[in-house]
């Protein structure tokens, strides 16, 4: 798959900050000495952690050369590597007082594997912190899944590069990890002020590896195809915008 385009994927910052300020919120009462921001991006949500964290050493790590060098020119006062997870975990060096993770780690497969890998990489009492896009529950994921299984476009039907598990599969995994956790959904109701607006919001993410198995010729004929399904089922409101709903799942795991 092609890499991140970090000012595409910020075109949308503060809403897709959110989740990680509120994730960092829930965890505000810890005292983590070592943190380690797995899937940094641009640097956002390593920023948030270094504000509620001042004293912290904190290292954000992305597998992303654009993401990183967005991250580094935004906050050269923070650390950031590049790494692929989970492949380069043991690389790592020591263990951390929190290990968090926004938006990531549904790119990454086999979450009974990965999860009580990254938690191997916890000090004892350390915290771990998750938030993902709830994919299952995500009106746009069900257009795009539909448009992708017509005749036109069946050749995208295969992509699968989203690796969710349900709530209950989670509970499951974190149970056999932790007798202290939690799992919490909340949707975003993200405003747009076109049917473009959401294309160009998941230009910037879910959108990229089916745009990576199209044509040139052939990417503005996909789109113009998914902004009218977008367009049948996502209706103005009173004044005039577009609600972009956004299902998201957190977890939090204590060691």
């Amino acid at each position: 798959m092609s890499d991140w385009n970090s000012n595409q994927y910020m075109k949308f910052g503060a809403e897709r900050t959110q989740p990680s300020i509120d994730l960092v919120n829930r965890i505000a009462d810890t005292k983590p000495k070592h943190i380690l921001d797995i899937g940094c991006g641009p640097g956002n949500s390593t920023h948030r952690l270094a504000e509620q964290f001042p004293n912290a050493d904190i290292l954000g790590v992305d597998y992303s050369e654009d993401m990183l060098k967005k991250a580094q020119a935004t906050y050269p006062e923070l650390k950031f590597e590049q790494s692929r997870m989970p492949d380069d975990l043991d690389k790592l060096n020591g263990k951390f007082d929190l290990i968090f993770s926004n938006a990531c780690i549904h790119w990454i497969p086999d979450h009974e594997s990965l999860l009580p890998a990254i938690f191997d990489k916890l000090n004892d009492g350390g915290t771990l912190a998750v938030q993902i896009p709830y994919i299952q529950k995500a009106p746009f994921y069900r257009l795009l899944n539909l448009l992708a299984h017509t005749v036109e476009w069946k050749k995208l039907a295969s992509i699968h590069n989203f690796h969710n598990l349900l709530p209950e599969d989670y509970y499951d995994i974190l149970g056999r990890l932790s007798d202290n956790f939690n799992i919490w959904e909340t949707t975003y109701y993200h405003t747009v002020h076109s049917h473009d607006g959401v294309i160009e919001w998941y230009k910037g993410s879910g959108l990229r590896p089916y745009l990576d198995m199209l044509s040139d010729e052939e990417q503005p004929e996909f789109l113009a195809d998914l902004t009218e399904i977008i367009s049948e089922n996502f209706p103005r409101r009173a004044n005039g915008s577009i609600i972009l709903k956004m299902p998201r799942l957190f977890f939090t795991a204590k060691k």
